[in-house]
């Protein structure tokens, strides 16, 4: 046998003999490592996009409720007092009535139940029995702070920030509202993301001079 082909037949002796048991242990630790890394950086991209959807939803949801209340509490006539029934939150008021039809008043019926904040409406009558009509849906996953009431109602001359602490809301505990105001404030929550819902609403038909258009509120609607 020549050299030449002992020098072949030994590299190829030695590419049969694979790799040690240290070398496969070092691959498996630096492949290890760098899943790792990989798998960690995957989930943190992952669980950002998901917190962006969730607070993207949260923030629509608190929006619409904002732009519909506003539309309409900013030129309610009357207001009923808020309260709570069977674990539902209840809060009526009415809409300006047309000057062609003063009998017939739009009422509106602000709910929270089960965690959903809807909007029911109705057209009363004189003498009709109080019925809300079928209701939408303004925002979901609505949860309670601690100790809170969802609606508050202030009329007008009360001084609705008297026990704050000074600073904290812009005006001084003096302050007294001219206008009747509705306070409403929650949580809403989508996923991991929880956001405050803290808005006051003036109604500018609602004065300490001026009394309500009529004199049947449209809180006949509410259980009893």
């Amino acid at each position: 046998m020549s050299r030449g082909e002992a020098r072949v037949r030994h590299r190829r002796t030695g590419d049969e003999e694979g790799f040690s048991l240290i070398e496969i242990m070092i691959t498996t630790s630096i492949m290890a490592v760098v899943m790792a890394a990989v798998t960690t950086a995957v989930i943190q991209v992952y669980s950002g996009a998901k917190r962006i959807e969730h607070t993207s939803i949260a923030r629509e949801q608190l929006d619409n409720s904002f732009r519909r209340l506003d539309k309409e509490l900013r030129y309610a006539t009357n207001m009923s007092e808020p309260g709570e029934y069977d674990g539902a939150w209840y809060m009526e008021y009415a809409l300006p009535a047309p000057a062609k039809t003063p009998e017939k008043v739009e009422c509106r019926q602000l709910k929270l139940e089960n965690g959903v904040l809807s909007l029911a409406h109705w057209v009363r009558s004189s003498g009709a029995t109080q019925t809300p009509g079928p209701s939408a849906a303004l925002a979901g996953g609505v949860i309670l702070e601690s100790g809170v009431k969802p609606f508050t109602v202030y009329k007008p001359g009360d001084t609705p920030y008297a026990k704050e602490t000074a600073g904290t809301v812009g005006v001084g505990t003096g302050f007294g509202n001219a206008f009747q105001m509705t306070r409403l404030r929650f949580q809403v929550r989508e996923g991991t993301v929880t956001m405050p819902f803290d808005s006051v609403f003036t109604s500018q038909n609602m004065t300490g001079e001026a009394a309500p258009t009529y004199s049947e509120d449209c809180g006949k609607g509410r259980p009893k």
